[in-house]
């Protein structure tokens, strides 16, 4: 069976935002959708010949936090100029606004390391959450397979 796609996970978010409002819930579905985009992203900007970026990691045998592969994405995008594609801007674009959102802010807390972290801290601004599910919608529908 082939794990969901971004598509699911998305429509789970939302779900937890419209029918539970429970932000904790959405932001969970959140960051494997974002997970899942920004892989993508990369392997893209990898397959055009662009996608050697830098990322720090807290450690050894640990991942990038995805603040910093957003971070780095949106570097190697924006120091790319003769890099031409319809994507581009638009990926650009949302990753500016997705990391507008502090890093301090317990969306990006969430979003980081997953829903198993701060538990006992619920001050979600729902703009951001918002801004997170329509950013995620937004880079879904970008044109991002491999050499394309």
């Amino acid at each position: 069976m082939n794990p969901p796609g971004t598509q699911n996970y998305l429509a789970r978010a939302r779900e937890a935002i419209d029918g539970r409002f429970n932000a904790r819930d959405a932001l969970s579905f959140a960051r494997k959708s974002l997970e899942m985009l920004a892989h993508k992203a990369w392997k893209w900007l990898e397959s055009h010949r662009v996608g050697n970026i830098s990322v720090q990691i807290e450690g050894p045998g640990k991942e990038p936090q995805l603040y910093g592969l957003c971070t780095a994405l949106r570097r190697k995008l924006m120091d790319a100029r003769t890099f031409a594609h319809d994507s581009k801007a638009p990926l650009l674009e949302n990753l500016n606004t997705i990391l507008g959102i502090p890093e301090d802010n317990l969306v990006w807390t969430l979003l980081n390391k997953g829903t198993h972290e701060e538990p006992n801290r619920d001050d979600f601004d729902m703009a951001h959450v918002e801004t997170v599910l329509a950013v995620l919608n937004n880079v879904d529908v970008l044109e991002l397979r491999p050499n394309r």
